[in-house]
């Protein structure tokens, strides 16, 4: 079992904040150079992104401000915790198809980064490296490490939902995109649940990456046209994969319900 913070959770808001801010000026100062020439605007702000994402990283390291666990990963060998990280991740799965599928059908939302700016971090491969894997394990040890288990110490009386809920809203709204807050809710309601259900952080993290890093494999498939829906084969194809996830998720379900809910 994981260790409770004792450390208030608006700390990791707070570190999360300056490390942001942090990444976005020291590559600026330090006018970062990438194969000897100035770096472009889009190489800079991926060089930023991986600063601020590593810095993160380190703060939580440094301060320790939670104590966490991973050893419900499969290295870990514990039966059940490792039972309920795979089930979760095969729950997942299903849910983050239907979600990213979902929110192209959703009504466009003002997108503050903006499509071309996204999709050239993305394609860079510092871009690409961020997104995919340490800008999850940096929010997965803020966001569900800190901010969650001390709301989840606060807030137990309350039951499981609450803090999760809490978490997925901080989640949502610190990504200051109107365009991602649906669907970053709706990831961190899933992530949270995760994190609750195994008490380690190897669920959350896998599943965080598996997310982003479609992102990043949508644009090399298909550099000029990255939606999901069209590689999919438009909506023939879309329909099918979704009756396929909708029929995972079933199994995924009757799998945990037969494992149980209660907290690990």
């Amino acid at each position: 079992m994981s260790k409770l913070a004792s450390k208030p959770f608006w700390l990791f808001i707070i570190i999360f904040f300056v490390s942001q801010l942090a990444g976005v000026i020291v590559p600026i100062v330090a006018n970062i150079k990438l194969a000897g020439n100035a770096a472009s605007p889009v190489s800079t702000m991926a060089a930023a992104l991986l600063v601020a994402n590593v810095l993160g990283i380190v703060l939580f390291l440094l301060f320790r401000p939670a104590s966490v666990t991973w050893d419900s990963t499969i290295a870990g060998l514990r039966g059940r915790n490792r039972r309920r990280s795979l089930l979760a991740v095969a729950t997942a799965v299903p849910v983050v198809l239907l979600l990213n599928i979902t929110q192209e059908l959703l009504p466009e939302l003002p997108d503050l980064v903006g499509k071309t700016t996204f999709d050239g971090i993305a394609r860079n491969p510092l871009g690409c490296l961020t997104i995919s894997i340490v800008g999850p394990v940096c929010e997965e040890l803020l966001f569900r490490g800190g901010i969650q288990t001390d709301l989840s110490k606060r807030y137990s009386h309350q039951g499981w939902f609450v803090p999760i809920a809490m978490t997925a809203a901080f989640f949502a709204i610190i990504h200051m995109n109107p365009a991602q807050l649906p669907v970053a809710f709706a990831m961190g309601l899933l992530l949270g649940f995760a994190y609750w259900w195994t008490d380690s952080l190897a669920a959350p993290v896998f599943i965080h990456i598996f997310n982003n890093s479609l992102a990043c494999i949508a644009y090399f498939l298909s550099p000029d046209d990255d939606s999901i829906i069209r590689q999919l084969g438009g909506q023939a194809g879309t329909a099918i994969t979704a009756a396929a996830c909708v029929l995972l998720l079933f199994l995924a379900f009757l799998a945990m319900r037969k494992e149980g809910f209660e907290k690990a």
